[in-house]
């Protein structure tokens, strides 16, 4: 189990090449903070999920991008509290608990996400992801 406090800056020097599964949401954090849409999507799978706060499914990068930018847009970031991952071969779950902040930080949650990973030719990605999951 990894405890640890995340910055956008801790996450991009780990997330180059998310050889590991837990690379996957650092990047994709790094990302995020760092206002890349293309880097964020491509953290998903092509196939990837991405679960809204109202528990709508949202599918496929086409589908997903539209909803980062509406997250870079509220300046939304993301801190990794606790993380642990337990994989099984390709595929991965990660639990723990996030810090989300948006608006300028004026509107912060804390939350358990779910979030399931899988390796795609040796890379690890987001299949599906609902960081606004309660624990």
């Amino acid at each position: 189990m990894l405890n640890e406090r995340s910055t956008v800056s801790t996450a991009l020097a780990e997330a180059e090449t998310p050889a590991r599964a837990e690379g996957a949401l650092h990047s994709f954090v790094a990302a995020l903070g760092s206002a890349d849409l293309g880097a964020a999507t491509a953290c998903f799978t092509r196939e990837g999920c991405m679960i809204t706060p109202d528990g709508t499914a949202v599918h496929g990068r086409a589908g997903i991008g539209p909803l980062l930018a509406q997250l870079i847009a509220r300046e939304t970031e993301i801190e990794i509290e606790q993380l642990a991952i337990h994989t099984a071969r390709d595929v991965a779950l990660a639990t723990g608990r996030l810090a989300i902040r948006s608006d300028g930080g004026r509107l912060v949650q804390s939350c358990g996400p779910t979030v399931a990973l899988q390796r795609v030719e040796g890379t690890w990605k987001i299949a599906v992801l609902a960081p606004w999951a309660s624990a």
